[in-house]
């Protein structure tokens, strides 16, 4: 038929058009990444390997992207323009996330899982709470719970009040810290029943028989909102503690709420002045700095009593900015202009020693630490590392495109975005194992 080579011809030209465009596309991208660390050769040459590298959908021409959390087998980045997108990550436990493939169900790391709007575009957007089932985003007034495998909605609640800052999921629970109201309590599942056993009431006239074991019942949890008494204000998101719930107000009153098996229990300790920052969680160890220059760590007691209990304080010799990063027993934290320092998370000992006379340690805004390396953006605004046994300096690099600080202090991946939308995951290299020698040859 005459039109069929017509048709054959508009075919191919269309894949040729497809093919110039992601040509296109590969070039303006390589151009982009160019002398930064999302170029896979300089990132070996640092000692990192490129993970992945993938584009967040939406607007950038109109809106930039503004936070971007990283959690455990997800990073969740926002946009101005009220989306809220998840990209798989590799796990901090890889046994329970394989890496590599779908055998168990799950993509492969750098897939982006979903894109979902929220809201109205404008209005304050607090940063997402990330919990193993639930994404918790306050918007201007409004509470949205997102289902972390597929970004719908499963519920929004919207409140009179704006939150002092983002929500976070912590066991079966959302928690909110409002202006001056308090910490508001949701579900996760607004119509699954969380139970409590509860032993059953004694009275003076039934005798008890102390050998039959006394029977639990269970009694629903009510769903209703629930306002905590924060004791004191808030402008810090809460941290999850367990099964439980931390937070930090602004005069320094650390507040612990711990899930026990018949009931909740509060524990509060004075940290003495108010907080640099956010306080970091390590199991039951609590991590937190003071604007009165010191470092503290205290514990969640789990035997022999209960509550918070000091462990150890050190001095520092600077105000610490925001944010305490751990790497196995080695804890780093940046003092400002006074440059960066490591303590020993068991003994609060300093690790790194002070410079030599006529050396100054390396100031800046930590982002990441791995067993090797502390990564930081400089003073002079490049990437930079240092060695994270001694201290010492040992690579620099440009951040080009990649002007959005990402801060983790979740894993050991060194982030990198851009304000338009390109997100970079760059993992440590690994060392291969020791291989057995080779039998030497038959004579």
């Amino acid at each position: 038929m005459p039109f069929m080579p017509c048709l054959i011809r508009r075919f191919l030209a269309g894949l040729a058009l497809a093919a110039g465009l992601a040509t296109l596309a590969t070039a303006r991208e390589n151009d982009a990444i160019a002398g930064t660390l999302a170029d896979e050769l300089l990132a070996d040459r640092v000692g990192l390997v490129r993970e992945w590298i993938v584009q967040i959908p939406f607007d950038s021409a109109g809106y930039r992207l503004q936070h971007i959390v990283v959690a455990d087998g997800m990073v969740i980045a926002q946009s101005g323009d009220g989306g809220v997108h998840a990209v798989r990550a590799a796990a901090l436990d890889p046994a329970s996330h394989p890496a590599d493939g779908d055998t168990h169900g799950q993509p492969q790391v750098g897939t982006l899982l979903w894109s979902q709007r929220i809201g109205k575009v404008g209005g304050p957007v607090e940063i997402a709470g990330v919990g193993p089932t639930l994404i918790a985003v306050a918007r201007d007034l409004d509470l949205y719970g997102l289902d972390s495998d597929t970004g719908q909605t499963r519920w929004h609640d919207r409140f009179g009040r704006i939150p002092a800052a983002g929500a976070m999921p912590s066991g079966n629970w959302v928690y909110v810290p409002l202006y001056s109201d308090g910490v508001l309590r949701l579900p996760v599942d607004p119509h699954k029943h969380n139970t409590v056993k509860r032993k059953p009431a004694v009275t003076d006239n039934k005798p008890v028989d102390k050998k039959k074991k006394a029977v639990e019942q269970k009694t629903p949890e009510s769903l209703a909102p629930f306002l905590i008494d924060a004791g004191g204000l808030l402008e810090q998101a809460p941290i999850p503690l367990a099964d439980g719930i931390l937070w930090c107000t602004n005069n320094g009153t650390l507040v612990a709420l711990e899930r026990k098996e018949n009931e909740w229990q509060r524990h509060q300790f004075l940290l003495g002045s108010p907080p640099a920052g956010p306080p970091r969680v390590r199991g039951n160890a609590i991590f937190a700095t003071t604007v009165e220059k010191t470092l503290v760590r205290i514990d969640l007691l789990e035997s022999g009593g209960s509550g918070l209990k000091w462990k150890w304080e050190v001095s520092l010799r600077a105000q610490s900015d925001p944010g305490v990063f751990l790497s196995a027993d080695t804890l780093v934290v940046s003092l400002g202009d006074a440059g960066i320092e490591a303590f020993s998370t068991e003994t609060g000992k300093v690790l790194w020693p002070p410079p030599k006379p006529g050396h100054t340690r390396l100031a800046g805004q930590i982002l990441a630490a791995n067993v090797e390396d502390v990564w930081c953006i400089d003073r002079t605004g490049r990437l930079a590392s240092l060695d994270l046994a001694d201290g010492s300096r040992k690579h620099r690099a440009n951040l080009g495109i990649f002007s959005l600080p990402v801060v983790n202090a979740t894993s050991d991946r060194l982030m990198l975005a851009s304000p338009d939308g390109v997100l970079v995951s760059l993992a440590p290299r690994r060392i291969a194992p020791a291989q057995a020698p080779r039998p030497a040859p038959a004579k």
